[in-house]
């Protein structure tokens, strides 16, 4: 089907025939994006978000603004005012044949004007909303303005990322990215339930809460110091790693990300033979000895880097299956030998622009080819034409009931470990889906095991079943649960569950249906299939770490594993893609992911203006590498830091009184006047508490918070205690524990109580391998005493 402005109408990809309404600002841009390059046909209301807010000048670009190429291309877009009946009319025609709407809108806002979901849903009833907001719809700051700053300083992002006096953001939006993700897998989950009940949610999502419950180590250590030899309170470290074990360094020319995992002696022998005596004491020893003191290993490994360049010591140290990572640059990351061969890059065929062509592969419902933005709106009435009526669908499940969890009916194996994986089965086990995660005790060490509080924190709302893979009774074993599940995740070296017959090319002749995710490191296929990744190496080698970074530096990068997280965002996205082409087409499907690209997609806009206009951005602190808004940075007070943006010129004119400086500074004037701007607002913070500081600012309506670490999210977050963001329960190992909620409130779905995470290796054994496998509790028993269940 061609639409009516010439755009691809219903699209490609897994979601193809999935209609969404985009009411979203730059809050949201990133989730509607998602959707519209996974193939549903997006309307976009004509002047949401900013709009031709762009890395560069539109008027000097061929681009006409690479923001607007990287968030909306393929979306269709529309004039809709809702402060006029005609575009409050044209709103509820397209809500009433649409599946989907994100918005951004203030709290109260749609309410006052009889558009909110209680009024749609009339006419609408499997209607699914996501409302996105800075900190939910209720709740004492539910009225307060943000931004990507912002929210990384009042998330807690900034508390453990940056220099000890200087808090950083990451770059290029991540806060926002992270929100995005949120909003397209709930309206993705929504959607699901809706089919299930014939009854569509409102789903209050908030970003403050995304960000909270999306960093790796800060609750972690808060809620379990009393287990852990590391500080209550997370802090900023530079590059240090809260294991202690990854690090960015300078070599002789560049910057590496070392590690000693996974091959510690193998690193010590290497610096060895470099004459590093330093590494001697570490000789031979074992890896509890190398752990307990990895403060003089790594400064070991700080003075061998000196003697060579970053290329080279990638290089070597990947040949000697060793997790280094060269911080590379924009440039050196567009280049990729990897992306080539994987073809990340795609040119969109009228335009040539090219650009990060997708999130993963969809090897069944692959994603067309880029799209630019819509040139002009689209005709609304040609929108409804095209959007003919649904008839109304009764629910899919006789039993249905609108308050199960939204993804009740959804069977997961989960054989990841670490984070990415299970950050992934995590949200998908908050939703409703029932997750198994099959271990098997030889690889459940550290953070994998179940005794280790990491392991608390990312690992609850499943199972635990156990396997040894490599016993000759395990694969009829593990059929047995693929063909009862829905969703594999694995994240194993390439080619190790083809070796042990459990790749796609094995399970799919199990269960057609199956959806199989594969998240690997580089991908399974490639120049670097083989490079050993973690979330710093990646970090390193996306272009993330150089970018995050004060100006001139390249040693800082992220304070926590973001990519991790963003790669299982990106997982469960995609899980619910492909179970959504499931129920159109009847057939499972691969998914194959590459982390790494992961991390580049995160930095579209950066790539996009790289390769088309050859400029090349770079390290320059908390400067608002997308947009530049001026101001957008830290400011020391009295007590702490403060985080203060300009969004847009209306917003200086509230803030710019307070400063004594002109009110009529439009944001060109202001970015030639930053150090005017930057010094004003330091003086005017010094002299106040952080609290007092940012109350002003958002009593005139500017974007402003505190810098807050874990202690003050916990105890003294006015916005997570009126939201109940923090809860507690009672664990088998770990006694009684408090823990986050999903950061999102739905309207007729109870999400709690959550199931806290296993207590021990095959809790669930006789669950899994009995009800949900067959076996009669004899073959189970006898399989646990034999080693096939361990």
């Amino acid at each position: 089907m061609t639409s009516p402005d010439g755009g691809d109408g219903l699209g490609s990809g897994p979601l193809a025939g999935l209609r969404v309404i985009d009411l979203t600002t730059d809050l949201g841009r990133f989730g509607t994006k998602l959707l519209s390059e996974a193939g549903a046909e997006v309307v976009k209301a004509a002047g949401q978000g900013e709009r031709g807010a762009s890395m560069v000048d539109p008027a000097a670009d061929a681009l006409g603004g690479v923001l607007d190429w990287w968030y909306d291309g393929g979306k269709r877009q529309v004039d809709l005012d809702l402060g006029t009946e005609r575009g409050r009319a044209n709103y509820r025609a397209l809500a009433r044949r649409a599946d989907v709407v994100i918005e951004c809108e203030v709290p109260g806002s749609l309410s006052r004007l009889g558009l909110d979901h209680e009024h749609l849903v009339i006419e609408n009833p499997q209607l699914t909303q996501i409302s996105l907001t800075p900190y939910g719809r209720t709740g004492p700051r539910a009225g307060w303005v943000s931004s990507d700053l912002v929210a990384g300083a009042m998330g807690g992002v900034m508390s453990i990322t940056g220099l000890a006096d200087e808090p950083l953001n990451s770059w290029g939006g991540q806060n926002h990215n992270f929100g995005g993700f949120a909003a397209a897998i709930c309206a993705l989950a929504g959607v699901r339930s809706a089919r299930r009940t014939g009854v569509g949610q409102l789903v209050d999502l908030s970003l403050h809460e995304v960000v909270t419950g999306s960093i790796e180590n800060l609750f972690m250590q808060y809620f379990f110091d009393d287990l852990l030899p590391m500080p209550k309170v997370a802090q900023r470290q530079g590059s240090l790693h809260w294991l202690g074990i990854y690090e960015v360094a300078p070599a002789r020319t560049g910057y590496v990300m070392i590690t000693p995992t996974p091959a510690a002696q193998p690193m010590v022998a290497w610096m060895l033979e470099r004459g590093i005596e330093a590494a001697r004491p570490f000789e031979g020893a074992p890896v509890e000895e190398l752990l307990a003191n990895a403060p003089a290993l790594m400064a070991a490994m700080r003075e061998f880097l000196l003697t060579e360049d970053a290329g080279p010591l990638f290089v070597e140290a990947q040949a000697r299956h060793i997790a280094f990572g060269e911080v590379q640059t924009v440039a050196q990351a567009a280049d990729n030998p990897q992306y080539r061969f994987r073809e990340l890059y795609r040119s969109e065929a009228s335009t040539g622009v090219t650009s990060p062509a997708r999130l993963v592969r969809f090897v069944g419902t692959p994603v067309g080819a880029p799209r630019p933005p819509a040139p002009q709106p689209a005709d609304v009435e040609a929108i409804l034409a095209s959007w003919w009526d649904r008839p109304e669908v009764a629910a899919l499940a006789a039993d249905a009931d609108p308050t199960d969890k939204p993804l009740t009916g959804v069977r997961v194996l989960d054989l990841s470990w670490v984070l990415a994986g299970p950050f992934a089965t995590r949200i998908l086990g908050d939703l409703g889906a029932d997750v198994v995660k099959v271990q098997h005790e030889a690889r459940a060490t550290l953070v994998n095991r179940p005794d280790y509080p990491y392991y608390f924190v990312w690992n609850r709302s499943k199972r635990s079943a156990t396997i040894d893979l490599k016993h000759p009774d395990a694969i009829a074993a593990i059929r047995r649960l693929v063909e009862q599940s829905d969703v594999l995740v694995e994240n194993y070296s390439s080619g190790v569950l083809s070796r042990l017959g459990l790749g796609w090319d094995d399970v799919r002749a199990w269960n057609e249906r199956l959806v199989y995710v594969s998240m690997s490191g580089p991908g399974h296929q490639g120049p670097w299939k083989d490079v050993i990744s973690y979330a710093p190496t990646i970090h390193a080698l996306c272009g993330l770490t150089h970018l995050t970074n004060p100006r001139d530096t390249g040693d800082v990068g992220c304070g926590f594993s973001l990519n991790d997280h963003a790669a299982g965002f990106a997982s469960a996205f995609s899980i619910l893609a492909a179970l959504e082409a499931r129920d159109r087409t009847g057939a499972g499907q691969y998914i194959d992911m590459a982390q790494l690209e992961i991390g580049t997609y995160l930095l579209g806009p950066a790539m996009i203006d790289f390769v088309n206009n050859g400029r090349e951005a770079q390290p320059s602190g908390n400067l608002d590498g997308l947009a530049d808004r001026v101001p957008n940075e830290v400011y020391r007070a009295t007590d702490g830091f403060v985080a203060v943006t300009a969004n847009d010129d209306a917003m200086w004119a509230r803030l710019a009184p307070l400063l004594d400086l002109p009110a009529d500074w439009s944001t060109e004037h202001r970015r030639a006047e930053r150090t005017v701007v930057d010094a004003a607002l330091t003086g005017w913070a010094a002299n106040r508490s952080a609290e007092q500081a940012v109350d002003t600012l958002q009593a005139v309506n500017v974007a402003a918070g505190i810098v807050q670490d874990a202690d003050q999210l916990f105890r003294l977050d006015p916005q997570h205690r009126a939201r109940g963001f923090w809860t507690s329960g009672d664990h088998d190992e770990f006694g009684h524990r408090p823990h986050d909620r999903f950061p999102a409130r739905w309207s007729t779905s109870e999400l709690e109580p959550y199931r806290l995470s296993p207590a021990y290796l095959g809790e669930s054994n006789f669950e899994v391998w009995g009800d949900v496998a067959g076996l009669d509790v004899d073959i189970i028993a006898e399989g646990m005493g034999s080693g096939l269940f361990s």
